[in-house]
């Protein structure tokens, strides 16, 4: 963080926190839930894994929505829409007895994650932009200590009431305070139309769409939601049926996950910040750490305790790739950023679409060892385009034009100014 920081930039920090803190409980609990949730609608297990493509189909049309609003309106309105959208999905999912309707909260719930997704990547590159690496490594750390709050959560609200409707209140309580704290919070925007002379200075959007380095880098954020999503997701699942254990004592497997997911962001983010690792270095440990800790899971899965171990290393591996990727992203496509936005979490959309439901179809049919090895090589398939990407040329414009300039009223500019104009 920016030593220079204002008060009002922490506030927006904690605030953008809790937002991922929420969604962190509210998107992973339906993986570890999926047991409780197909007895809820009587459906079998394979069938109702669909609610991850639900979700992940209403995720890329929010997403889209997000793109377009967020050069129309604040990003501070869209992340509102988007948490409120968010809790009411929450309590709704563990609730209903009709799986039509818990696909659709899925695709609700969906709808609400892309514009929290686009409308946080906008505020936090507007904001942050010169330690956007630091920044989004510390709060997706917070997507990570929600993710393992919820299935421990899960495992008290299973074991002492019998519902798992207790542990989504949860997130819905978080998303509320945090809606209540963005209220009053002034927050950029990104200007809507820039001078011609600008605007001719700038690559046009069909040249940024046609850049091959914009196309690699949804390629690695595809791989790795699509790793990400299956794996924690199914883990708990795949360890209570291998291992023939109750859900409530294989459920902490998925939180074993995101406590190493949290704690690789958290140390992502102070490698980044001493200089002790740079970016690239980072990265590539993660894509190679990340993939052999999954084929331990795969291999060893049933041993539960060898299955904690795995899932931890696999989180922590897999903790800093995708706020990487998406500071990668970002500042090499600034002056394009609702594009690279919509395109990256577009990818990821789609490979949240297809990986769970393949994963489930895998683990029900095949067997669980295969199931759970395909996220392990998506990990370390991501190298390739990672690569791929560095190689590729800069596109070329005028960079003593400013790219993105922030909307500020002037209560606001003597101290945010610097912070605000890209």
């Amino acid at each position: 963080m920016d030593r220079n920081a204002t008060p009002r930039h922490l506030l927006l920090l904690s605030t953008l926190f809790l937002v991922y803190v929420s969604c962190g409980i509210i998107a992973m609990l339906p993986g570890p839930a999926l047991p409780v949730l197909a007895a809820h609608t009587d459906v079998p297990l394979d069938i109702t894994g669909w609610i991850f493509t639900a979700n992940a189909l209403g995720f890329a049309l929010g997403v889209m929505i997000s793109g377009i609003l967020s050069t129309r309106i604040n990003s501070k309105y869209l992340l509102m829409i988007g948490v409120s959208v968010i809790g009411i999905a929450a309590i709704i999912i563990p609730w209903t007895h009709i799986f039509a309707l818990l696909l659709a909260a899925q695709f609700i719930a969906g709808i609400g994650f892309g514009a929290v997704d686009v409308g946080i990547n906008v505020i936090a590159t507007l904001t942050f932009h010169n330690v956007l690496g630091e920044i989004l490594n510390t709060l997706h750390s917070a997507f990570g200590l929600g993710a393992l709050i919820g299935p421990l959560l899960l495992s008290l609200s299973l074991k002492f009431v019998n519902e798992s409707i207790w542990a989504f209140a949860a997130g819905t309580v978080i998303a509320l305070i945090a809606f209540v704290l963005l209220v009053p919070q002034h927050i950029p925007a990104i200007v809507r139309q820039n001078p011609p002379s600008e605007q001719q200075s700038m690559p046009s959007r069909s040249r940024v769409l046609a850049h091959a380095a914009l196309w690699f880098m949804a390629l690695q954020m595809f791989l790795y939601v699509g790793a990400e999503t299956s794996f924690s997701g199914w883990v708990a699942t795949a360890t209570s049926q291998s291992a023939k254990v109750s859900l409530v004592i294989a459920a902490p497997t998925a939180a074993m996950f995101w406590l190493g997911l949290t704690s690789g962001r958290l140390l992502g983010a102070q490698l980044l910040k001493h200089a002790q690792l740079n970016e690239n270095r980072l990265l590539y440990l993660s894509f190679i750490g990340g993939g052999l800790s999954g084929l331990l899971v795969a291999v060893f899965t049933g041993q539960l305790w060898l299955d904690f171990a795995a899932s931890l290393l696999m989180g922590l591996f897999l903790g800093p790739i995708f706020p990487g990727i998406i500071a990668i992203a970002s500042r090499r496509f600034v002056y394009a950023l609702n594009i690279i936005s919509t395109v990256m979490l577009l990818s990821g959309g789609a490979a949240g679409t297809i990986f769970p439901v393949l994963i489930g179809t895998f683990i029900t049919h095949i067997g669980i060892a295969p199931g759970m090895a395909f996220p392990a090589i998506m990990t370390l398939l991501i190298a390739l385009p990672f690569f791929l990407a560095r190689e590729q040329p800069l596109l070329q414009f005028n960079r003593n034009v400013p790219t993105i300039k922030a909307q500020e009223t002037s209560s606001t500019t003597n101290d945010c100014s610097k912070e605000h104009i890209l």
